[in-house]
């Protein structure tokens, strides 16, 4: 793992840790469906104080199409069988220049999964200079 996959797993859970519980991948909390059935573990999830998760974000340093369109299907598959109220939202985040470069091409990848993806709020790419603007 790259020093700035970890980097910004830290930065999320010191931005968010006062309003969301933060499950990061880097400290293994991260389980999905839950710790016994899990098959899916994204870097970091983000549950509101009802425990309904609001945000799964996965950072990616060198994305291929294939590794978003599969996460895009695990976590949807993941949050049909949590059975909860609040609509997720899946973000990845790019952090190298070649993966900046590709992201207009993984938007059009990631609208299609969007469309098969029923259980999740919305998809969304952004480089980790745009992601850090957001206000989650």
């Amino acid at each position: 793992m790259r020093p700035e996959h970890r980097e910004i797993q830290q930065w999320i859970n010191r931005k968010c840790g006062h309003k969301y519980h933060v499950a990061v991948e880097i400290d293994r909390q991260n389980y999905l469906p839950d710790r016994e059935r899990h098959w899916y573990q994204p870097d970091v999830i983000l549950r509101d104080d009802n425990g309904e998760i609001r945000y799964i974000i996965e950072i990616e340093n060198d994305p291929v199409r294939k590794a978003l369109v599969g996460a895009s299907i695990l976590a949807d598959y993941s949050m049909c069988e949590l059975k909860q109220e609040a609509r997720t939202r899946l973000i990845f985040v790019v952090y190298t220049e070649q993966g900046i470069k590709q992201i207009p091409n993984f938007k059009e990848k990631l609208a299609i999964a969007k469309q098969y993806c029923l259980h999740l709020g919305d998809i969304e790419i952004y480089s980790e200079k745009e992601f850090k603007t957001l206000q989650l």
